[in-house]
C-alpha cells in the first residue's frame, strides 16, 4: 500500500518555503505563525499569522470508468494581522504559491478590520484539482 499525500501539508510546506511569507510569520524559535485547522488562542496573536483550513473534504475532480482521475479540493487561507498592508502582501503571495499547486482563487472570501482583536483580517479561498493521475490523497 503507498503512503496517502497530504495536501494541507503541501500547502504548509509551499507557505513557509516562500521567502516572503517566512520572513513574516517566522517565530523567535524557528517555527512559524502558520496553522492548519485551528489557530490557538495561546498562540502568538501580536504579529502576522496565517491560517489553512480545508472548506470540504476532497472529491473526485475528474473520472472515467468509475474511476478518479483528478482529486479536486476546497481550501480557505486567512491571513490575520494589525499591519494591512502586511496582511495584502502575504496573501498575494499566497495567491502566487496557489497558483503554482493549480489552485485557483474563488469569489467569495473575507476582507475586514476587526475592532475587538485590532486585526485586519483577508480570508481568500481556494479551489484546485490535482494533476492528471494523482489521486493518493
Amino acid at each position: 500500500m503507498t503512503e496517502l499525500k497530504d495536501m494541507i501539508g503541501i500547502i504548509y510546506e509551499a507557505l513557509k518555503n516562500n521567502p516572503t511569507i517566512a520572513g513574516l510569520t517566522k517565530t523567535a524559535n524557528g517555527g512559524y505563525r502558520i496553522k492548519k485547522y485551528d489557530y490557538p488562542e495561546t498562540s502568538d496573536q501580536s504579529r502576522t499569522f496565517i491560517l489553512i483550513q480545508p472548506l470540504a473534504p476532497p472529491i473526485s475532480g475528474n473520472s472515467a470508468s468509475d474511476i478518479d482521475m483528478q482529486i479536486e479540493f476546497t481550501f480557505q487561507i486567512a491571513v490575520e494581522s494589525p499591519d494591512r498592508k502586511e496582511a495584502k502582501l502575504v496573501q498575494h503571495e499566497i495567491k502566487e504559491e496557489m497558483q503554482k499547486l493549480n489552485y485557483g482563487q474563488m469569489t467569495d472570501g473575507l476582507d475586514e478590520y476587526f475592532e475587538t482583536t485590532g486585526h485586519f483580517v483577508d480570508a481568500r479561498r481556494y479551489r484546485g484539482n490535482t494533476n492528471l493521475y494523482d489521486t493518493n490523497y
